[in-house]
C-alpha cells in the first residue's frame, strides 16, 4: 500500500478504523469465517467482534440479535440466483421444463458450494432455535420459493403445467428432495443426479396428464 513520502509505515497489526460499509463488510466477513470454522452452536458475537476488530457494541447497533447477524453473513456470501443462470424475466421462447431444469442447477450449485456448506450445516441446527428457522425460512428459502411458485403458474397459463400444481407445497418439493439427497443421504449431487430427480420425481409431479 502506498503512504504519503515521509510518513512513517503503519504497523502491519495496528487496527484500522472503519466505518459505514467497510464495517459492516468486515464484520459479516469475521461472522462468516466464524460460522465456518466453529459452527453455529459455539458462534459468538464477542469471537465476530475480536475477528473484525470493533466492539460488540457496534455489532449490536447494526445486527441486534445473533440469528439476524449469521443470515446476513450467509446471504452476503450466497451465490444469488442470476449468478448461477437462472433469469428474473424469462423468454418466451424458454419451456417451463427449460426453466425449471435452470432453477434445478441453481439450487444444486449453492448447496454445494461452500458457502452452502456452512448453509446445510445451520439448517440442521436451526431445529433447536426457532427464531433462526424463521429468518432462514424469511430470508433465504421464501424469495426462492416465490421464484419457483411464479414459474408454475407460467407454465399453468401456458398449459405446460397440470392446474393444480402451482401450490407452495409443490414448489417446495424441489429444493426438499435435493437437499435431502445431499444432508441425509450424503450423496453426490452433480448434473446427472439432478437430472434423475427432474425426470423421476419433479417433472411427473407437475406436468400434463
Amino acid at each position: 500500500m502506498k503512504t504519503i513520502e515521509g510518513a512513517p509505515e503503519p504497523a502491519a497489526d495496528a487496527p484500522q478504523r472503519r466505518r459505514g460499509a467497510a464495517l459492516e463488510d468486515a464484520i459479516r466477513q469475521a461472522a462468516f469465517d466464524e460460522l465456518s470454522e466453529v459452527g453455529y452452536t459455539a458462534f459468538s458475537v464477542e469471537a465476530v467482534a475480536a475477528r473484525a476488530r470493533t466492539g460488540k457494541a457496534s455489532i449490536y447497533r447494526r445486527w441486534p440479535t445473533k440469528q439476524e447477524l449469521v443470515m446476513d453473513a450467509l446471504i452476503a456470501v450466497l451465490p444469488a440466483p442470476a449468478d448461477c443462470g437462472v433469469e428474473v424475466e424469462i423468454d418466451d421462447s424458454v419451456t417451463t421444463v427449460a426453466a425449471l431444469y435452470r432453477v434445478a442447477q441453481a439450487i444444486g450449485a449453492v448447496i454445494t458450494s461452500p458457502s452452502g456448506d456452512v448453509m446445510r450445516a445451520i439448517k440442521c441446527e436451526a431445529a433447536s432455535d426457532p427464531e433462526l428457522a424463521k429468518l432462514i425460512d424469511e430470508r433465504f428459502q421464501a424469495p426462492r420459493r416465490a421464484f419457483l411458485l411464479g414459474l408454475l403458474r407460467r407454465g399453468v397459463e401456458r398449459g405446460e403445467v397440470r392446474p393444480g400444481a402451482d401450490t407452495q407445497l409443490v414448489a417446495d418439493v424441489l429444493p426438499a428432495v435435493l437437499m435431502h439427497r445431499v444432508i441425509m443421504q450424503r450423496e453426490r449431487l452433480g448434473p446427472r443426479e439432478i437430472r434423475q430427480i427432474m425426470e423421476q420425481v419433479f417433472i411427473p409431479l407437475v406436468e400434463v396428464r
